[in-house]
């Protein structure tokens, strides 16, 4: 087996230390030892290891270490009575010698050999050292993930400012600017919508990849359908992450064109204190949504909802440019509600 992981990686080294056949690792979810513990990590010299095995507690000698939270040693193992529990069954190898002590956090790291008395002498003392670098190097790749994480985030933001720079009109920065968020996120499909305030309809402004506005037409939907619908009316946000099997998420209700999607997040655009559109994200499978994710389509929805106040307030400049040409050339339209002007008869 080639080490991909860090873990494995770890295990490789395990395994050259202290000549094994296999170095397995089994984790668990707490600390009790009640629980199962599940194969996460493995390297052999052969192809007979159970990906996906599982160990409950005081089954076979990896159980007896997860049970009693203590190191086992077998020097001589007769294959019928031991249990292993990391081979597939009916083709294990011919294992004669196993060593195992309890992971900090919940588990077992265990190493087994085809020659008896395999792991006898000062070696011994290693494993529980290996094991205690098995979380050490869980949390390294984990902030490791994290800092990947956010950098890709923070560079999607500058290419964002970009957008706004780059394509003045709304309808070229939108699709851009979705295409960019299906990509950094990992999401199958974004949608924004729109909605004029009491409006019983909203509109399906974009979408990447175009589902509802293939033939380039906006498609216009009850405000009382789907999620999206249910944000339009009550200005809060909505996610579901699909982990769990929580079922399918109806973005915009039940519509042949639109797939089951198992995740979804759905933003207000808020302007002016009103929510005139929603930000939408779906997955077809369960899409787990970290706090770096949800900060970054916050800012995200905020940043649009900055873009949508610049272009309403172009599209009001734009209709006072000719009362503004009238005043400077002296005209003043006529305006029957107009109070009188000092110094002249009301009539």
């Amino acid at each position: 087996m080639i080490a991909q992981t860090p873990a494995q990686s770890l295990l490789a080294l395990v395994a050259s230390v202290f000549d094994a056949y296999s170095v397995v690792l089994f984790q668990t979810d707490d600390e009790s030892g009640q629980s199962e513990a599940r194969l996460s990590a493995c390297f052999s010299q052969g192809g007979q290891i159970a990906h996906g095995a599982s160990v409950p507690p005081g089954k076979g000698l990896v159980g007896w270490i997860l049970r009693n939270k203590a190191p086992l040693l077998v020097d001589s193992i007769d294959q019928n009575q031991a249990f292993l529990g990391y081979y597939q069954e009916g083709d294990e190898p011919d294992i004669r010698s196993f060593m195992g002590c309890p992971v900090p956090g919940g588990g077992a790291l265990c190493v087994d050999s085809t020659r008896a008395g395999a792991f006898a002498g000062s070696r011994q003392k290693l494993l529980p050292l290996f094991a205690h670098m098995i979380p050490q190097l869980q949390n390294l790749a984990l902030h490791s993930d994290h800092n990947r994480e956010v950098s890709v985030y923070f560079h999607a933001l500058e290419r964002m400012a970009e957008l706004r720079t780059s394509y003045a009109g709304w309808g070229e920065y939108l699709d851009r600017l979705l295409a960019l968020l299906k990509e950094v996120t990992d999401f199958d499909y974004a949608a924004f919508t729109s909605r004029v305030e009491g409006s019983a309809e909203y509109i399906v402004e974009g979408e990447c990849p175009p589902l509802l506005t293939k033939d380039g037409n906006r498609a216009e939907l009850p405000v009382n359908s789907g999620i999206v619908g249910w944000v339009f009316r009550n200005e809060e946000g909505v996610h579901n992450d699909g982990v769990g099997g929580q079922g399918a998420t109806p973005i915009f209700g039940k519509n042949p064109l639109v797939p089951d999607f198992a995740a979804a997040i759905c933003l207000p655009v808020t302007v002016e204190g009103c929510t005139c559109g929603v930000l939408c994200l779906a997955a077809l499978k369960p899409h787990p949504v970290s706090p770096e994710l949800r900060s970054f389509l916050h800012m995200t929805a905020d940043e649009m909802a900055r873009q949508l106040d610049c272009i309403a307030l172009r599209y009001r400049i734009h209709n006072l440019l000719p009362r503004a040409s009238l005043q400077r050339s002296g005209a003043v339209p006529f305006d029957p509600d107009a109070p009188p002007v000092p110094g002249t008869d009301a009539d």
